[in-house]
């Protein structure tokens, strides 16, 4: 055999050792990419399952969650032990106040005057965008039917809430959330409730501002366009009336409500 064809077959040889090399480092790279992923999910997957069980014993100690067949557990308990979960491994006014509000629900007013405080005695609270634990102590002092003291803690949510968008979007802050999201939610839900308590009031004027405000927000949900509709009909504002059953009907055709309030303000569908 050659020198040239002995030379050719050691390059070959070579060539294909070096094949395998790649082949097999491309195999280990590929399993180690896989594991890192596989690794993630686990990761992933662990801490859905410790949330899990955190709600599971909050609810235990908290006695949502018993033994007894014979009582009877409602969402709104669950709910209070998710938020109970929730509050304890966040630990923000934000989370607090979720969990006051829950306890609202629930009908646990002292449980959630307690929530509340506690919501407020963290560190400067009020850096909240969402001003979370004046929103929960409102809602609270509406249950409690006192209105007064409502009607204050509403109007300085949504002060503080405008007062800290205008901030913001005028802002050269990055990321700019007033940009990208707008008011707080907490603003036109204070706005609806607002609503609702300056017509107990007796003060329409008021209660179609709030509407409106409400409106804003919530644009899709009928019902406020029928509140509106009806609050103008007693001002005498039939066109606006008209214009608010319509645009409820537009959600939802054949609202006999609507209906009957279009037909009140002399109107019909579509005008």
């Amino acid at each position: 055999m050659s020198i040239e064809h002995k030379n050719e077959n050691r390059t070959a040889s070579r060539g294909d050792r070096r094949a395998k090399e790649l082949s097999t480092a491309k195999e280990a790279k590929g399993s180690t990419g896989n594991d890192s992923y596989i690794r993630t999910l686990f990761g992933i997957a662990a801490l859905v399952i410790i949330g899990a069980l955190l709600t599971v014993v909050f609810a235990i100690v908290s006695g949502v969650l018993n033994f007894d067949q014979n009582r009877v557990t409602t969402i709104e308990e669950f709910v209070v032990a998710s938020s109970i979960a929730y509050a304890d491994f966040e630990q923000t006014a934000g989370a607090f106040s979720q969990l006051a509000i829950a306890q609202i629900d629930n009908g646990m007013y002292l449980q959630a005057e307690e929530t509340i405080q506690a919501a407020f005695d963290l560190e400067s609270p009020d850096e909240e965008r969402n001003q979370a634990p004046l929103f929960a102590s409102a809602i609270l002092a509406e249950r409690l039917g006192q209105r007064d003291v409502a009607i204050e803690r509403y109007e300085e949510v949504m002060s503080k809430l405008r007062y800290d968008f205008e901030r913001v979007y005028a802002s050269d802050m990055e990321p700019n959330w007033a940009q990208a999201w707008g008011l707080h939610e907490n603003y036109f839900d204070s706005a609806i409730a607002l609503a609702f308590l300056y017509r107990d009031r007796g003060d329409y004027e008021k209660q179609i501002e709030m509407l409106t405000v409400g409106i804003e927000g919530r644009p899709t949900i009928a019902d406020l366009f029928i509140f509106r509709g009806w609050a103008r009909l007693g001002q005498g504002d039939n066109e606006g009336a008209i214009e608010d059953f319509n645009e409820a009907l537009r959600f939802l055709p054949g609202d006999e409500e609507a209906l009957a309030g279009l037909e009140e303000a002399g109107g019909s569908v579509n005008d």
